[in-house]
């Protein structure tokens, strides 16, 4: 019987070569009742499952090629930005480079350069110059001793240099008198302190003003018409220390 076929029965030396064959015999029908029609059932399914696993995989390529398509497809329109792109960029520093061109050429121009170097000078010339307006005018006179009156009366005695009458001359109006300082130092300490003169006998319509330029001096002008709107508006002028008028609103009294 089956029961027969075991580890201890197996072992034993006197076994006879009968009974082990029947054993075996016994065996190999056992194995045929049983493992066979296990084995029918077990192939077919492992084959199922095999095939499914090969569709699981041949899913899985497909879904790289489309991933592999759509990296592609973003690479090369990527690659069309960045042409559009560069073609903008080179397109606007083309533009940029001829206007620069052109503008270097035409501010690099003799006449241009030969003109802002007369402009500097110019301005730096201008900074230690002073202008006296209101000053009669005689048909002979010694301008630089008028102008070292005229500052002595405010407590100055600098250098004066290049006196003269500026303008046109015309008998219906006074030429003011432009003369030279030492430095701009002297300069500002003069005009800082012309408000003086205000309160000087025979000084009270002269008084002192920067070397301006055309363009300064309409500015000025355009300045002071404001100021004197602006005035009417106000009332009650008080003087202090440093000579600047100030003026207190009517709204505020």
């Amino acid at each position: 019987s089956s029961k027969e076929i075991n580890v201890r029965n197996l072992s034993k030396r006197n076994v006879a070569k009968e009974k082990l064959c029947s054993w075996l015999e016994r065996m190999s029908s056992i194995l045929n009742s049983n493992a066979v029609p296990l084995l029918q059932i077990t192939v077919p399914k492992a084959d199922k499952c095999e095939l499914l696993e090969q569709g699981k995989i041949k899913d899985q390529l497909t879904i790289i090629q489309l991933q592999d398509e759509v990296l592609k497809k973003k690479d090369e329109e990527v690659e069309v930005m960045k042409q559009a792109m560069k073609q903008t960029v080179e397109k606007e520093i083309t533009s940029y480079a001829s206007a620069v061109t052109k503008s270097c050429a035409t501010a690099l121009a003799p006449r241009k350069i030969s003109e802002a170097v007369k402009t500097v000078v110019d301005r730096d010339e201008r900074k230690r110059n002073v202008v006296i307006y209101g000053v009669p005018e005689q048909s002979e006179e010694t301008l630089p001793e008028k102008v070292e009156s005229i500052l002595e009366e405010i407590g100055e005695k600098p250098v004066v240099k290049d006196c003269c009458r500026i303008g046109a001359k015309r008998p219906d109006a006074v030429r003011p008198i432009k003369f030279t300082l030492g430095s701009t130092g002297i300069v500002s300490q003069v005009l800082r302190k012309s408000h003086l003169l205000r309160s000087k006998d025979g000084f009270r319509t002269v008084y002192l003003s920067p070397d301006r330029t055309r363009e300064e001096r309409a500015a000025y002008k355009l300045s002071r018409e404001k100021k004197k709107t602006d005035k009417a508006q106000y009332q009650h002028p008080s003087e202090t220390e440093d000579g600047v008028l100030l003026l207190m609103n009517k709204k505020s009294t």
